[in-house]
């Protein structure tokens, strides 16, 4: 595989990684009032690679996400990368409804993959399209989430202090995330100086082999929105961060 061809797979792993991981929770009493923006700055090894934004908004019966992130800066002379996700879930129990991830490239064909989520049958429908291939089915699935679904389920428990996981199918693998907190610490970031949570994060596929696929260390705000304030990873090609520059609460 070629050197670019290494620098997608792992780049589109970690645009992907950070997607999951950037929805925010809302804790107001009227939900239907409520619209989120936060901005993301993305370095690889100190050199700018990206930038990413999260806008959420949600009514009192569901919760409508979009993340997207785009490579620019010293990243981009290699691969330019291109990512979407929309995502809407059930504002009273955060099950998954829909789900849709977009990925453009210059050096692989486009990528679109939707979810539709029936809980009555317990089942998804999956359409995928890659390039100019078509694929449509149906999975039975019981307790799993979508990406974004997983992380408002994880991050609306009532105590970060403790150990958690949650089942996620994106449409192409089931995975596991594993959540493991590391204690409270003070950052300085570009947005400011902030009281955070420390989160260690491993992603696992659930296969017999439990192939790792990503891992990554994640500061949300120490209060109740837990903003995600700064992600870090470190695949083969270097250092990835991730750091909040601006958020319109």
């Amino acid at each position: 595989m070629s050197l670019k061809s290494n620098l997608q797979y792992c780049f589109t792993v970690i645009f992907s990684f950070y997607l999951v991981l950037c929805p925010v929770s809302f804790t107001s009493a009227n939900p239907s009032e409520q619209t989120e923006f936060l901005k993301y700055e993305v370095t690889w090894n100190g050199s700018r690679a990206g930038h990413g934004d999260v806008t959420t908004k949600a009514n009192s019966r569901k919760v409508n996400v979009t993340a997207q992130a785009v490579s620019d800066g010293a990243l981009k002379t290699l691969v330019e990368i291109w990512s979407r996700i929309q995502a809407t879930f059930s504002a009273r129990t955060l099950q998954p409804e829909t789900y849709r991830f977009h990925l453009k490239s210059n050096l692989l064909r486009s990528e679109v993959v939707d979810l539709n989520f029936d809980h009555q049958s317990n089942s998804v429908q999956v359409n995928k399209q890659k390039g100019d291939e078509l694929e449509s089915h149906s999975e039975k699935v019981t307790g799993i989430y979508d990406p974004i679904s997983a992380v408002f389920l994880l991050r609306n428990q009532k105590d970060l202090g403790k150990p958690m996981y949650v089942d996620i199918f994106d449409g192409k693998d089931k995975a596991r995330l594993y959540v493991t907190p590391s204690g409270n610490e003070q950052i300085s970031i570009k947005s400011g100086t902030h009281q955070a949570v420390r989160l260690d994060l491993r992603l696992v596929k659930l296969t017999s082999d439990q192939k790792e696929i990503a891992t990554g260390k994640l500061w949300v705000s120490d209060d109740q929105r837990r903003i995600p304030l700064l992600l870090t990873s470190s695949p083969i090609v270097g250092t990835i961060r991730f750091e909040l520059v601006h958020a319109q609460l």
